[in-house]
């Protein structure tokens, strides 16, 4: 089928990824799935009628036909290191995969009423399940209103955090940073500077060192300005 924009972006993502002398890929995936709406268009409204799930139509340009989109990598390693400078990981799940699935209950023990009414419409869609770090993106999802679902970000240790993305920011983001770990906490409400982030804030300051040299079609000015203001 004939690339989308956005889906255009994403396969030069791993084009970047794949070429790139200085990056390690442990893992990549990219493949077009079968049997599922043709657009965004036919997507939405197999949503609005199946899920009863109605999204701003504003979002309808980032949706990605994918059925796989994965990559697990590392950065900034030599032939006598063992361990990466830093690294990255993403799978995102297809929309409508994600939205159907199930909420994210288990992953947080006895919570309050209120957390777990706040927890039941949560959909993870970004999950990374390679490296173990337990870190999570969800969409919020409220059946019967039309919206632009809040991006939610979580892990083991750090909570849970409301990022300043929608869909489509969260995307555009994970394609210039390439699922740097860490990447998220530069849209939450959180200082870099204190425990339990400061890996994070090293991981995430190397990025923004390096990734210019390396993929010098991506404009880093809005993550260098965030990294500041985070710090």
């Amino acid at each position: 089928m004939e690339p989308t924009p956005a889906e255009r972006a994403w396969l030069d993502v791993f084009e970047e990824l794949r070429e790139c002398p200085d990056v390690e890929l442990d893992m990549d995936n990219l493949e077009f799935q079968d049997g599922e709406p043709a657009d965004a268009d036919a997507a939405f409204a197999l949503l609005a009628e199946r899920e009863g799930v109605l999204l701003d139509p504003a979002l309808e340009p980032c949706y990605l036909r994918f059925s796989d989109l994965a990559a697990s990598w590392g950065a900034g390693m030599s032939d006598e290191d063992e361990d990466p400078l830093f690294a990255g990981e993403f799978d995102v799940i297809p929309l409508l995969r994600a939205i159907g699935d199930t909420a994210p209950l288990d992953r947080y023990p006895d919570p309050s009423p209120e957390d777990r009414q706040f927890l039941s419409e949560l959909r993870d869609f970004d999950v990374h399940s390679l490296s173990g770090t337990g870190q999570v993106a969800s969409l919020r999802i409220r059946p019967g209103i039309v919206h632009n679902p809040e991006i939610w970000f979580s892990d083991r240790s750090r909570g849970i955090h409301r990022l300043d993305l929608d869909l489509c920011g969260y995307l555009d983001a994970l394609r210039v940073t390439k699922g740097t770990f860490g990447w998220q906490y530069l849209y939450a409400d959180v200082s870099l500077a204190e425990d339990p982030f400061t890996g994070q804030a090293r991981h995430l300051t190397e990025m923004l060192q390096v990734f210019p040299d390396l993929f010098p079609a991506h404009d880093y000015t809005d993550l260098r300005a965030r990294l500041e203001h985070r710090l």
